[in-house]
């Protein structure tokens, strides 16, 4: 029994060997490839640097004191919406209520005064067309009217000073947006330019875009930028750099590009944000798509169908630029002419195909 089945097992052998070769030639020839095909086209590309970035407030402005006084009310807490004109804290406002009335006293004293002494000037000048009344005593009497409604003058800016100073002992908000920061406490004795609330507001936005330091001599004011934010995926926004800011340092090997623009919708302060820069804009680039290209031992090659689109011939190319869709060749091929692309990497050349409709 043992000697059948070493007789057996070469026969076996023989019979696969020649199916599978069979199933390589096929009945007239080696067994055509199956490949997608394309024409190569003529268009405009273009050269894109992509990064994720991030963005900020344009306008965040520090809210400071006024005035000197105690902090007695605190109005506003981080992340809270405010609207110009609201209340954020108030300073003691005593001393300056104080001042006001003093100051107003000292206007109403004056006025009351300037009419008593503007009397005195009507009777004297009443008694001079009489001729009963010494032109000196009427000159002295003008001149105490004239001292009396500049001293006035200067009381009304005084309460005018005092009013304002009471006005700011209530901290409000510059503009509408959202308290990002709050750099005082109940209690607390502040002096007029002690910063006392950060506000953030997204109506004007500044995006910053990190690329590496070896663009750096590329990158310039007025490129093209197509913006999508992460909070709003499928808005697009074109716009053009504003700014080149190199940040090369200890930690930091890349070039900020800054973008200052009204904020588009939804966008929000804080938020990352995919930038699409564009390096450079080609005319009549000859493109196909990247799977067509193959990596070979000798670098990058195409296959070319014949005119009866049943054989390839293998191509070397250089390539260019890639977008989302199609690769740029700089060498190599011609628009019109037709390639493979699925199942490029299975083909030699002069290898027979057959072309499957995509």
């Amino acid at each position: 029994m043992q000697k059948k089945i070493t007789l057996v097992l070469p026969l076996c052998i023989f019979l696969l060997t020649a199916c599978s070769d069979d199933a390589e030639q096929g009945p007239t020839g080696p067994r055509p490839v199956l490949i997608t095909m394309t024409e190569v086209v003529s268009g405009t590309t273009e050269e894109l640097e992509v990064t994720v970035g991030r963005i900020e407030s344009k306008a965040e402005p520090l809210v400071a004191a006024e005035i000197d006084g105690r902090i007695t009310h605190i109005d506003a807490e981080i992340g809270d919406v405010v609207v110009a004109g609201d209340r954020l804290a108030q300073i003691d406002p005593e001393d300056y209520r104080l001042s006001h009335q003093s100051a107003q006293a000292d206007v109403d004293r004056l006025t009351a005064m300037i009419k008593q002494q503007q009397r005195l000037v009507n009777r004297y000048l009443q008694l001079r067309e009489d001729e009963f009344f010494a032109e000196n005593t009427l000159d002295a009497a003008s001149s105490e009217l004239d001292v009396l409604k500049k001293q006035k003058s200067s009381a009304i800016s005084r309460l005018n000073q005092a009013k304002r100073n009471l006005s700011r002992a209530n901290v409000t908000a510059p503009l509408t947006g959202e308290i990002s920061d709050r750099l005082v406490n109940l209690g607390d004795y502040v002096k007029r330019g002690n910063p006392l609330f950060r506000i953030s507001t997204d109506e004007y936005l500044r995006i910053v875009l990190p690329y590496p330091e070896k663009l750096a001599d590329r990158l310039k004011t007025g490129l093209t930028v197509r913006l999508e934010s992460a909070t709003a995926m499928g808005t697009r926004v074109e716009r053009k750099v504003t700014e080149i800011r190199p940040t090369i340092g200890d930690f930091s090997h890349a070039v900020d590009i800054i973008i200052d623009m009204p904020n588009p919708g939804n966008w929000r302060a804080g938020g990352t944000i995919n930038g699409e820069l564009v390096m450079n804009v080609i005319e009549n680039a000859v493109l196909i798509p990247e799977t067509s290209v193959v990596l070979r031992p000798a670098g990058h090659v195409v296959y070319v169908l014949n005119e009866t689109l049943d054989s390839v011939e293998e191509r070397p190319v250089e390539t260019g630029v890639l977008t989302r869709e199609l690769l740029e060749i700089r060498s190599g091929l011609q628009a019109g002419e037709k390639v493979a692309v699925d199942g490029a990497g299975f083909l030699t050349s002069g290898a027979v195909v057959s072309v499957q409709q995509r």
